[in-house]
């Protein structure tokens, strides 16, 4: 409306659809911005990816369907090959790792294998001289104690296996990789270290009872007469178990890579069993009772009778260093 309180006669247009962006005024930073700026942004809000799929081509023809089934399953084929490839060599590396610690592992028993013989031997004749000197006491009540025939030696306690390596190798699907005779000769193994171990635990058992009397005197020649008898037996009983235990180790020392080992004989000195055999081998005509016993027990358990008198040759066969008799 104008001064003169008139209505202008200026009619207002409606602008095109396009004037607010014809008209609009660029600002400074829009108007400095270079396509390269722009190329660099859309790079940045883009999203690296790896996009696999099958070909934008239609498909038209059998043949075209073929074809495309058959690069999906080369594709598949690749992919697996590849995965059981990395499978077999991760697989290869954990077997060579195992073969290898179980390797050393073995090299360390078989070295404290040795060392316990070393160790049985020295422990019969421990015991020996400590029985001796106690029947002696025995014989002689009140004999001061630097008149006693010996000096007494109590053993130290056996080693017992290194199995860490193992018992890893147990806990693990190693074991299903490799093949299954060296499975079972180092299993073999294995037990027979831990059936000698577990021969020695009666020992360690004994031989805590033997050295009881220390926790009252070091002087055995005040022990009384009744002590003095309880520790005889108590040591007769060690030294039995201590021949069983070198038994077993003369058993295990037959293993591969475990010998050389002393005889199953030559195990057991001051162990008067061989004297016996030897003595019974100038008596067979003693055996005839025994072996009604023997073909007794076989017909109760439905076995048949032994073939001659097959106990008594394997007890008493001659050798020079003795065998372990074979029942």
């Amino acid at each position: 409306m104008g001064e003169d309180g008139r209505t202008s006669a200026t009619t207002q247009r409606p602008l095109p659809h396009n004037a607010g962006e014809a008209n609009a005024v660029p600002t400074e930073h829009e108007s400095n911005a270079s396509p390269a700026a722009a190329s660099a942004t859309n790079q940045e809000n883009a999203v690296p990816m790896l996009d696999v799929h099958a070909p934008h081509d239609a498909v038209r023809t059998w043949k075209d369907f073929f074809i495309h089934i058959a690069a999906i399953a080369v594709g598949l084929l690749i992919a697996i090959g590849l995965e059981q490839t990395v499978e077999f060599f991760h697989h290869r590396h954990e077997v060579a790792e195992t073969r290898a610690a179980l390797h050393e592992e073995m090299q360390k028993n078989i070295a404290l294998f040795h060392q316990n013989v070393e160790q049985h031997i020295m422990t019969m004749a421990y015991l020996h001289n400590n029985l001796r000197i106690f029947e002696y006491l025995r014989d002689h009540p009140g004999t001061p104690q630097d008149k006693l025939p010996g000096i007494l030696y109590w053993p130290l306690f056996t080693k017992p296996p290194q199995k860490s390596a193992w018992s890893t190798a147990e806990r693990t699907d190693v074991l299903a990789l490799m093949p299954r005779t060296e499975v079972r000769e180092t299993t073999d193994s294995y037990v027979r270290l831990d059936y000698a171990w577990e021969a020695y635990e009666p020992v360690i058992a004994s031989l805590v009872q033997c050295t009881a009397y220390y926790s009252q005197t070091p002087d055995v020649s005040t022990m009384s007469p009744a002590s003095v008898a309880g520790e005889i037996e108590i040591i007769k009983q060690t030294i039995a178990r201590e021949a069983m235990y070198g038994a077993t180790l003369s058993a295990l020392g037959r293993q591969p890579d475990f010998g050389p080992v002393p005889a199953w004989w030559q195990m057991l000195p001051y162990w008067t069993m061989q004297d016996y055999y030897r003595w019974a081998r100038q008596h067979p005509e003693l055996n005839m009772p025994s072996q009604l016993d023997i073909d007794h027990a076989r017909a109760f358990a439905g076995l048949p009778p032994e073939t001659g008198n097959a106990s008594f040759e394997g007890f008493t066969a001659p050798s020079k260093y003795g065998t372990a008799p074979t029942p």
